[in-house]
């Protein structure tokens, strides 16, 4: 898991772009989410545009917050962060 602080690199209006990006794809393609004690899973329909829009948005993520592991298998990618990101990351992705 990545060390580094809890804090996103995003402008406001980056921020709010990424937020839109990640609606839409959970809106589209969305097929649910688990929150377990320290990761969230995401779960995706089985489609090209899902996992495309999905690796380029874990790619983006990565570079932004850099507190939070990233972990995509197949259509589906688990959210992982420790201490108090567990907090922020179930707040970021409510199941």
């Amino acid at each position: 898991m990545p060390d580094a602080p809890i804090a996103c690199t995003l402008s406001a209006a980056e921020l709010g772009e990424r937020g839109v990006a990640w609606s839409e794809l959970t809106s589209r393609w969305g097929r649910g989410s688990t929150l377990g004690p320290d990761s969230v899973v995401l779960s995706f329909a089985r489609d090209p545009g899902a996992l495309a829009r999905l690796e380029r948005l874990v790619d983006q993520e990565r570079e932004c917050c850099a507190w939070i592991d990233y972990a995509v298998e197949g259509t589906a990618v688990t959210l992982t962060a420790s201490g108090a990101g567990e907090e922020v990351l179930a707040g970021m992705f409510k199941p």
